[in-house]
């Protein structure tokens, strides 16, 4: 299973980590960006947490598609191919971040020394209480996969949890620097979808490419339609 993952970086022993994947489709990474992270304001200049979804998304609207940062080389191979890569919409964007939040919710499941990458040592490597463990992943898929399909390796397997442990690293450290005033949502917010108005909004780290998808849109009432596609489908996922 999981043969023609996209690599995210080799560490010591030349082993092989791939980007998690719902972050990938195509050739393409979706890795999540925080540093679109403007909001509404009140009209005593404070952060208006509680905006209705009308207001937010009209905001939204206005606001991505003119205020993109500059892009990351994986960002900016999407943006050079989007009349080819056409399956970038809102319900897209919804359909796989919340495929990717309601993942997230059950990685990593190992705990890695600070100097994993460097020493490359698969065996120093632990399974914290609760943890999903290569032989459960086994026990789990072997009675279900195709004839043309192998289930992982151990070293794999670590590998892919890797994957998900650099991902996730770099998105708390990305919210902790750009969203002040906020707080992430974690696993038990998605998994009982008990999301307040100061956890972070569900479209925080898709921002960038929603704000692809909008600037190619002139009629705002059809730019606001791909941001409630947006979160219609990211509820339905995160909530499976």
């Amino acid at each position: 299973m999981l043969a023609d993952r996209i690599l995210m970086r080799t560490i010591a022993g030349g082993h092989k980590v791939p980007w998690p994947e719902p972050l990938t489709d195509q050739g393409y990474v979706f890795p999540k960006d925080y540093r679109m992270n403007d909001f509404p304001r009140t009209a005593e200049g404070d952060i208006w947490y509680d905006i209705p979804d009308d207001d937010y998304f009209s905001w939204l609207a206005d606001y991505l598609p003119n205020n993109l940062p500059e892009f990351t080389p994986e960002q900016q191979k999407i943006a050079d191919n989007l009349d080819s890569y056409r399956r970038l919409n809102g319900f897209w964007i919804g359909d796989r971040g919340g495929w990717y939040d309601n993942e997230a919710a059950s990685h990593p499941n190992y705990e890695f020394p600070d100097n994993f990458a460097d020493i490359g040592d698969l065996t120093v490597v632990t399974v914290p209480d609760g943890g999903y463990t290569y032989d459960e992943y086994v026990e789990s898929y072997k009675d279900f996969i195709d004839d043309d399909e192998r289930l992982m390796t151990q070293e794999k397997f670590i590998l892919d949890e890797f994957g998900w442990h650099l991902a996730l690293e770099e998105e708390k450290r990305q919210f902790s620097q750009y969203w002040p005033g906020f707080r992430k949502m974690d696993a038990i917010n998605v998994v009982f979808m008990n999301i307040s108005v100061h956890h972070e909004p569900p479209d925080a780290g898709w921002r960038v490419y929603l704000g692809m998808v909008l600037r190619r849109i002139e009629d705002k009432a059809l730019r606001v339609k791909e941001l409630e596609d947006f979160y219609q489908y990211w509820r339905e996922m995160v909530s499976k």
